[in-house]
């Protein structure tokens, strides 16, 4: 049986179910003031635990790189997993909590199955309606000038993504979130070249004036990173699965849910009001 890690990110004491994929991680734990009971941290061994405010759930991705074993390995937030539940086309579903009862009417209980037939795994993409250069130059707290660099950077430094990066950046569907699951050659692989791209981008880049959204940048532009690493390697075994966004208030996820009825994701009725209202 394929050993399989889904690490969850989790920056605030948070609820993450006993489950045998599950492994809860404390982000930023070096400059937390306290630790969460039961968690791994991500400070531990080699790490980069104290760039959490602009790296964001990518440090738990560098210290399970440098310091865990695993046939494959996942990402997923406090608040987003991925689904196995395939039913319907939305890139994503909303849910109450991620309790065990909820994993296992989501199909957890055979997701390790499913996961042991990929080499990647990603969330679904999200077509929202503008190529991917815009959309990053236009979402609050991103500044188009640092995709520009880190476009630059990938000439420099691995020009055989070139193809791939005009392809992703020029279309007009997203990867969001920094989630999802890898067998362990392609993750050793992904997390050299990225971190090796971020680091460049963090010596040459100017972020003096940013602000603690804005600092987030490292962790904005992963998000376009992967898409662009997924389209350099088509030939591996892929797999796009919706996301599962858990929502503990019954108001507010209720109200997500009428929004979600009204303007579904990926549609072109809630590309055009996100636009008219300047969100992402």
């Amino acid at each position: 049986m394929a050993e399989i890690r889904l690490f969850v990110s989790c920056h605030k004491p948070t609820r993450v179910p006993e489950h045998p994929l599950l492994v809860p991680v404390q982000v930023g734990a070096a400059l937390a003031r306290e630790r969460f009971p039961g968690f791994l941290y991500d400070d531990a061994g080699e790490n980069i635990s104290p760039k959490n405010p602009s790296y964001c759930e990518l440090t738990a991705q560098y210290w399970a790189w440098k310091n865990v074993a695993s046939d494959h390995y996942g990402f997923f937030h406090y608040r987003r997993y991925l689904c196995p539940d395939r039913r319907g086309k939305s890139p994503y579903r909303i849910e109450a909590a991620p309790t065990p009862e909820c994993l296992d009417r989501l199909g957890y209980g055979e997701f390790g199955e499913l996961i042991s037939r990929y080499d990647l795994i990603l969330p679904r993409k999200e077509n929202m309606r503008l190529p991917v250069r815009e959309h990053y130059a236009q979402a609050p707290f991103h500044h188009k000038r640092d995709l520009e660099l880190v476009e630059s950077i990938v000439r420099e430094r691995y020009p055989a993504y070139v193809p791939a990066m005009e392809e992703y950046l020029g279309g007009t569907e997203c990867y969001f979130g920094n989630i999802f699951i890898m067998g362990k050659g392609p993750f050793a692989e992904y997390s050299e070249w990225l971190f090796s791209i971020l680091a460049e981008y963090d010596g040459r880049s100017d972020q003096k004036e940013y602000g603690p959204q804005e600092r987030r940048v490292d962790g904005y532009l992963a998000e376009r990173l992967l898409g662009i690493w997924a389209a350099h390697h088509r030939e591996l075994r892929s797999l796009e699965l919706p996301r599962v966004h858990f929502v503990e208030d019954r108001l507010e996820r209720n109200r997500k849910r009428l929004i979600n009825l009204l303007l579904p994701p990926d549609s072109v009725r809630r590309s055009k009001v996100k636009r008219i209202r300047g969100k992402k």
